[in-house]
């Protein structure tokens, strides 16, 4: 009985400083404002950038509606590995990055078979108005994401960054998909990719400082 007290009291010493907290929502919970203002933001962004005059007839177009579709998917379900990662010791649940990098991977394929068969010529490098409106759709998304996963406790930074990375360069690809008339790989891996890839190596770099408790 002595033994469980003096243990009782050595607990309550422990305790006695810490403050109460919250206990973090469900993952899915807290992605849901993400995913609502993100896709208002974006589809507002859509509606004053211009959308392209082929649109209607785009949407009869199998491949353009599979980039589409699997775009969506990619940053949806990285929004939500996101969320997850959030959690201290979620990184052992290893199967929610998988959507998100499978979905990847696919369009990493896709585009190289599209530039094969159709040609792949690249522009030069340049600031044009897709990197500029690509960047602009994707501030707000990434800023959300980092506000989300910096309001948990985060045990695996880098990983997080990259689905970080993932969810906005998703959304602002699918915008630019919706506003940008040229359809071709090169123009779509630099102007409405590279700049993307970039934000994530920075993210990457800074994935420990940016995310630490």
């Amino acid at each position: 009985m002595n033994e469980e007290r003096n243990i009782d009291t050595v607990i309550n010493g422990l305790c006695d400083e810490l403050e109460p907290c919250k206990c973090l929502a469900h993952p899915f919970v807290r992605v849901l404002p993400f995913l609502g203002v993100a896709i208002i933001y974006i589809a507002a962004l859509v509606y004053f950038i211009g959308v392209r005059s082929d649109l209607p007839q785009k949407f009869a177009d199998a491949s353009f509606m599979f980039e589409l579709f699997l775009m969506a998917f990619m940053s949806i379900s990285a929004a939500i590995a996101s969320s997850y990662l959030a959690v201290p010791g979620a990184c052992e649940k290893k199967w929610i990055i998988v959507p998100p990098l499978t979905a990847f991977g696919i369009f990493c394929v896709w585009s190289l078979i599209r530039a094969v068969s159709e040609g792949m010529h690249m522009p030069a490098l340049h600031m044009d108005h897709c990197m500029g409106e690509g960047m602009f759709m994707a501030i707000i998304p990434m800023t959300m994401m980092i506000v989300l996963v910096r309001n948990g406790a985060t045990t695996s930074p880098k990983i997080t960054a990259l689905m970080n990375a993932l969810a906005a360069a998703g959304l602002g690809y699918v915008g630019l998909r919706f506003t940008c008339s040229m359809d071709t790989v090169g123009h779509a891996t630099v102007s409405h990719l590279l700049p993307y890839v970039v934000i994530g190596m920075i993210m990457g770099l800074g994935a420990r400082k940016l995310f630490k408790w």
